[in-house]
């Protein structure tokens, strides 16, 4: 459902919702704190752009990490953002940097990623390949995701080994998925 929904967005509407999540994300603590910042570089129709963000957190002099996919060893390497130059689609249709390295990512202050459907308790479905997961294991830093209002549920079936996201930031609310007792769903 919100796979479908999704591509019915037009060009406008993700335009409009992406700068109210934005908007919502620049608020919180964690995002306004964090020096070192790991984000996702929209790639499908209908995601939420982080484009104009990225552009954003270059001036605000903050150091950007976008994922470079690695096939081979079925993971994500890290690469510093050097502009949009430096940027290609692969072959799986996704935008990554031309260069990226295997290396930790204990450094990383905040975690901004992309969901096809979340949860309220922050059980997020991406596209099948458990690379965000496999990332995002063992990392103790915040972790958002940047979702549209449709994809997220109250509950979904997600596997053992998918990781919960902190919280969720759409173009009405932002979520606090680890704190039951704040997860008023704050509407903004």
């Amino acid at each position: 459902m919100a796979v479908k929904r999704r591509s019915e967005l037009s060009p406008a509407e993700i335009k409009t919702k992406t700068n109210y999540i934005i908007e919502r994300l620049l608020k919180l603590d964690d995002f306004v704190h964090a020096k070192t910042v790991f984000i996702y570089l929209a790639s499908r129709s209908g995601e939420v752009d982080t484009r104009k963000l990225i552009d954003n957190m270059e001036g605000w002099g903050k150091t950007i990490i976008i994922p470079k996919l690695s096939k081979s060893i079925k993971k994500f390497k890290r690469s510093n953002f050097m502009g949009w130059d430096h940027i290609v689609k692969n072959n799986e249709g996704y935008y990554e940097p031309i260069v990226g390295i295997d290396e930790e990512l204990t450094d990383i202050d905040l975690f901004i990623v992309p969901a096809l459907a979340i949860s309220v308790l922050g059980q997020r479905v991406g596209y099948g390949g458990g690379y965000y997961d496999k990332m995002l294991k063992n990392i103790r830093a915040p972790k958002i995701a940047l979702a549209f209002e449709f994809q997220v549920f109250e509950n979904i079936e997600t596997d053992v080994h998918d990781v919960r996201i902190d919280r969720i930031v759409t173009e009405r609310r932002i979520i606090n998925s680890r704190e039951p007792q704040k997860r008023a769903l704050e509407l903004l």
